[in-house]
């Protein structure tokens, strides 16, 4: 060999590191990639999770208000029947009593059982007080239906509120 020529296994070498920096550049890419492409996609879900809980408290809070508004309803021309029961009141509370009993599908599939269940108390005392007041009773049972019913009505009212991250009255 020469002063000025290089041993064969020199450029060997060097080909073979070049070789290794190449697939561990690769590697260390494909790495990084993956590593990105699974922060990408769990960002993704999460909004995506964002998004669905967001329809759901939609959804929840319209059924809320729905029945909030027929209960409402309800409970004044209750009010009204209990006071004057006029056949033109009577009419309306047949109206009224079918609205409220519509309202419930939304928040029977939305709403957790303890608020369900709370309903479905409160409900029945209004429902019991219609038929009542429908077939010309009138008296202190229908008082205390009433009053349950109204009590009922507020704890249900200040679940429904909590459900919702709203302040809620305090009962006692």
């Amino acid at each position: 060999m020469s002063s000025g020529q290089v041993p064969l296994w020199v450029p060997i070498v060097v080909g073979l590191l070049g070789l290794l920096g190449a697939l561990g550049a690769q590697l260390v890419g494909g790495w990084r990639e993956d590593r990105r492409w699974r922060r990408e996609v769990e960002r993704e879900d999460r909004r995506w999770e964002r998004e669905r809980d967001a329809r759901r408290f939609e959804a929840r809070s319209q059924a809320y208000t729905d029945l909030v508004s027929a209960i409402e309803s309800f409970d004044w021309v209750l009010y009204q029947a209990r006071k004057s029961p006029s056949e033109e009141v009577l009419a309306e509370l047949r109206v009224v009593s079918t609205q409220a009993r519509n309202s419930l599908g939304g928040v029977n599939v939305h709403a957790p059982e303890a608020i369900r269940s709370m309903l479905r108390e409160s409900m029945i005392r209004r429902s019991d007080l219609a038929k009542q007041l429908l077939a010309g009773e009138n008296g202190p049972a229908q008082d205390a239906l009433w009053k349950d019913g109204q009590r009922e009505y507020r704890a249900l009212r200040g679940k429904i509120r909590e459900d919702l991250g709203l302040d809620a009255e305090q009962l006692d």
